[in-house]
């Protein structure tokens, strides 16, 4: 049967290079010639520069693609979904039809790329990649920025939806526990996924609220980005069919990131997620990056397993390395009420401040700061009183004299101090709460206040700072997991 094959893009008809059939000859008797490339769920016909994808007939998903119609309709939508993450890449629809001009077939049309400007091929080569991958940034953060929020969209990111997706995905996992994936890893990622979520309602509601849930890509690897002179095209968008594609922005975010990763690039993570959060203009925990990245894992590790498991022997160690990668980022992500007491006031303070230097996502509270403010609210100091980090006793300072409990009792600067360390544990962030602690009741509060929050509760002791302050922050970093 001859057929013939036309292309429409915005209602209009032309004609293409026909992939299926004979090879056609240009002036001078040049010949075109034709690669094909199988997937799962198309096949790829890449002639001269341009690529035409043919859907397969096969159900994918939740679109039953054995129709003629439906691929048709499956072509139009792919179309649709992908021109705002690739402008000028994805052309039209080429029906392929019979010799009586029936249509039999329907093909994506897009420009072809070049292969060497693939992101996952610059990276394998070693070459630098910050600045596009800083337009990478840019042209995901402006895309989710211009799709609108609903109440219905917020859903899909609320604590309920994600403590369900990440039931789903440890399940994904349980098949293989104890033969290919390593058992005790798989339990450890649940434990603390679970506690990670269970003690940060107030964050991940919250996000929701402030419309940071949004349509995304869902599918944002390496080897979909092409990164060109004026700028990214990024391909392979998810069907709006797909649950994953809706959710926290982080979380589309945190696609890209594991995939980096995977190709040997966890340098980059950093600074891609940050390249996000400034153009957005907003701010989120590291903590919850690595929730997202250790998520974003083990539904990888899952889905690699399968393939193992029919037979893809070099998926099995990747399966493993996803796990490996999901329970680092867990362990990252452990939220901690620190404990600093033993030492006198100002040996404290500084051990306090070393230990978390200028690492991301920790809050610092110090007894006699919030003492000093209490003073301020009570009018017993001048607003512009220097009393912020100060011991409030004695004389000379800015307080005057008398004693430092004059301007909040312990039960009120406790109470203080674990109230706002609460809040702070809630939002993600880890916490040192530097004071005497010298009291039982105050620190079974404290262990009150971790347990709530699902948080991992550590007591310090800064005695030996006084002898040697370098050394005990050296062991105070490596108690709290923080690489010196």
């Amino acid at each position: 049967m001859n057929s013939s094959t036309t292309s429409r893009t915005s209602g209009q008809q032309a004609d293409v290079a026909p992939p299926p059939g004979a090879t056609r000859r240009g002036g001078g008797g040049h010949q075109t010639t034709m690669s094909t490339v199988e997937t799962a769920h198309s096949t790829l016909f890449f002639v001269s520069d341009r690529v035409f994808k043919m859907p397969k007939h096969a159900a994918v998903g939740k679109a039953d693609l054995r129709r003629r119609e439906a691929r048709e309709e499956a072509c139009r939508a792919e179309i649709v979904r992908n021109r705002p993450f690739a402008p000028g890449v994805y052309l039209g629809v080429a029906d392929v039809r019979d010799g009586a001009g029936a249509p039999v077939e329907h093909m994506v049309v897009m420009r072809r790329l070049p292969s060497e400007r693939r992101l996952s091929e610059l990276l394998a080569r070693g070459e630098p990649v910050e600045e596009p991958l800083r337009e990478v940034a840019r042209a995901l953060v402006t895309f989710h920025e211009q799709c609108e929020t609903s109440a219905e969209t917020a859903e899909h990111g609320r604590l309920r939806d994600l403590e369900a997706a990440w039931l789903a995905a440890i399940e994904g996992l349980t098949p293989f526990q104890g033969t290919m994936l390593n058992a005790a890893e798989i339990a450890e990622i649940d434990e603390l996924g679970q506690r990670y979520l269970r003690g940060r309602r107030p964050l991940i509601d919250g996000r929701a609220a402030r419309g940071r849930i949004r349509d995304g890509h869902g599918n944002l690897v390496a080897e979909h980005v092409f990164c060109l002179d004026d700028g990214p095209r990024i391909l392979d968008r998810l069907s709006a069919d797909d649950g994953r594609r809706i959710a926290d922005v982080l979380a589309d975010e945190s696609v890209l990131a594991v995939d980096l990763e995977l190709r040997g690039a966890p340098q980059l993570t950093g600074p891609f997620f940050r390249w996000c959060a400034d153009f957005a203009g907003e701010t989120h925990p590291p903590s919850l990056a690595d929730f997202y990245m250790a998520h974003r894992a083990i539904v990888l590790a899952g889905e690699t397993a399968v393939r193992a498991h029919l037979g893809d022997e070099t998926a099995t160690g990747e399966a493993r390395r996803l796990v490996r990668i999901a329970l680092e980022h867990l362990r990252r992500a452990r939220v901690r009420l620190v404990l600093v007491g033993g030492a006198p006031g100002s040996v404290r303070a500084a051990f306090a401040e070393r230990l978390i230097g200028d690492e991301d996502g920790w809050v610092l509270l110090a007894s006699d700061a919030i003492r000093g403010e209490l003073a301020v609210e009570r009018e017993l100091v001048p607003p512009d009183a220097d009393v912020r980090g100060q011991s409030l006793a004695g004389s000379g300072s800015d307080l005057g004299a008398g004693s430092a409990r004059e301007f909040g009792s312990d039960d009120e600067v406790y109470a203080e101090l674990l109230r706002r360390a609460r809040e702070a544990l809630e939002r993600g962030d880890s916490v040192i709460v530097q004071a005497r602690w010298s009291a039982a009741e105050a620190r079974e509060r404290a262990s009150a206040v971790a347990a709530r929050t699902w948080s991992d509760l550590i007591e310090l002791d800064s005695f030996d700072a006084r002898f040697s302050l370098d050394k005990a922050v050296r062991d105070g970093r490596l108690a709290l997991g923080i690489a010196s």
